[in-house]
């Protein structure tokens, strides 16, 4: 597909980055011929300067032509100029990043008027991906599918555990809980596992079932921890008010610590149930004496990484909160996970995978993708297919008799509103939504499972 990319930020460059890598034909637009030159010599792209909310600029990218244009410059209103334009010159779809919390109320609104295909709001989608790890505390990333009747946790097997030396098969008989390990993280290895896998103390595990049969499963194995009660975030942007808000309707007791006098004041009069303190949240005597040792969750979200990772390890040593950091740049997010914070997150992946889960769906009518997400260290794919019409060699067959290519595990199927955690005798029928989890980055139609 041709696809024009309008603005060369973190969400930009990663997206063209991924774009690129799954074949399309990739334009991206921008005003800085530095940022531009950089893009050239490090992406396969064809690169256009200049304002990309205007026609001529739009037209030498040729807008008109493409099938979609994402509008991803730092300014919601040049975003949705971009994909009005867009729109009118001839773009099949438009996608505009909008992230001012004054839209968020009438985003409806915004999409219908503007013949939007879908809008992007970076801060939102990773206040939403924080707000799962709290509420499911034992879990260090959950993701949700089937319009959130399936979970997909992410969760570290401790020394002692009493899952070490079991094999899967055990697991399951032993716990007589309906869930399934799709992939295991050890070392640098991944695996799609078998039931005559063992975990060992240091694995990292998806596993997959309805959040009250997660929580069972935890609660089995002795590793359910106490529900977060009080949350400590340092950095008052964007995620820390989308995800206060959240916090709060749970009852949550919320402080919020930032440096920035003009923004606490906002948040003093926008956040009525949360404590805000004006501070600086790197001072280690500010945060003991607002209560660190006492809280529940701490929440690293300044815009420097390296401040962030800082002060998730002092409070990962001085506490026993669960402990959550913002990072962007890729090499820190594996370092972290060596450093053994909790949970890390990052707008731009949550982002990228959102758009890369629409443009996939473009490709095929008989199995639309709902939804994609990167498990494990980002080395597999987790991907809910719909299934709209009768598929041969899959539809109706059980599932020990499908021929599938190697390294796939049908996960779940979800059928009207029951999920099924499926075994060998249960079949796929029209109509349902399957969960496919793969070591291949490039399935766009259920039918690619097959051998």
């Amino acid at each position: 597909m041709k696809i024009v990319v309008v603005g060369c930020g973190k969400v930009g460059r990663n997206l063209s980055s991924l774009l690129v890598s799954e074949g399309h034909d990739v334009t991206v637009i921008d005003q800085n011929s530095e940022a531009l030159k950089k893009i050239s010599e490090s992406q396969d792209v064809m690169c256009v300067e200049g304002n990309g909310a205007t026609t001529a600029v739009q037209l030498e990218a040729g807008v008109n032509k493409a099938e979609i244009l994402v509008a991803t410059t730092p300014n919601d209103e040049t975003n949705m100029l971009c994909c009005l334009i867009a729109k009118k010159l001839g773009a099949k779809k438009t996608i505009s990043r909008v992230r001012d919390p004054e839209y968020y109320g009438q985003i409806d609104l915004i999409r219908e008027d503007l013949g939007l295909s879908m809008i992007i709001n970076p801060e939102r989608m990773a206040a939403d991906e924080i707000f799962r790890v709290l509420v499911f505390s034992s879990a260090s990333k959950v993701e949700v599918f089937a319009k959130g009747r399936l979970e997909l946790v992410e969760y570290t097997v401790p020394e002692n555990s009493q899952l070490c030396g079991l094999s899967l098969a055990q697991l399951y008989s032993k716990t007589k809980v309906q869930i399934l390990v799709c992939a295991v993280q050890r070392g640098g290895e991944t695996f799609i596992p078998t039931g005559t896998f063992e975990l060992q103390a240091g694995d990292k595990v998806s596993i997959a079932s309805t959040h009250k049969d997660l929580e069972k499963f935890f609660r089995v194995t002795g590793s359910l921890k106490d529900k977060i009660k009080t949350v400590m975030i340092v950095g008052g942007g964007r995620i820390a008010f989308y995800l206060a808000k959240q916090l709060t309707v749970l009852g949550m007791r919320v402080k919020i610590i930032d440096n920035n006098y003009e923004r606490c004041t906002e948040f003093a009069e926008t956040l009525d149930k949360v404590t805000i303190i004006h501070g600086d949240g790197t001072d280690q005597d500010l945060l003991v004496e607002e209560g660190l040792g006492d809280a529940d969750s701490f929440i690293a979200l300044t815009g420097i990484d390296e401040v962030n990772i800082i002060m998730a390890l002092y409070a990962k040593k001085n506490s026993d909160a669960k402990v959550v950091a913002k990072i962007n740049r890729e090499s820190y997010v594996d370092l972290t996970s060596q450093l053994g914070l909790d949970s890390v997150i990052s707008p731009k992946y949550v982002t990228t995978n959102n758009i890369i889960s629409y443009v996939r769906s473009l490709n095929n009518d008989a199995s639309g993708i709902e939804a994609l997400y990167h498990l494990v260290g980002d080395t597999v794919e987790a991907i809910e297919f719909k299934v709209k019409e009768e598929i041969d060699d899959l539809v109706g067959v059980p599932l020990k008799d499908l021929s599938l290519k190697k390294d796939i595990l049908i996960c779940a199927i979800i059928r009207k509103r029951n999920v099924i955690i499926p075994g060998g005798n249960d079949c796929i029928e029209e109509g349902d939504s399957v969960v496919v989890v793969t070591k291949d980055y490039h399935f766009s139609d259920i039918k690619d499972i097959l051998a």
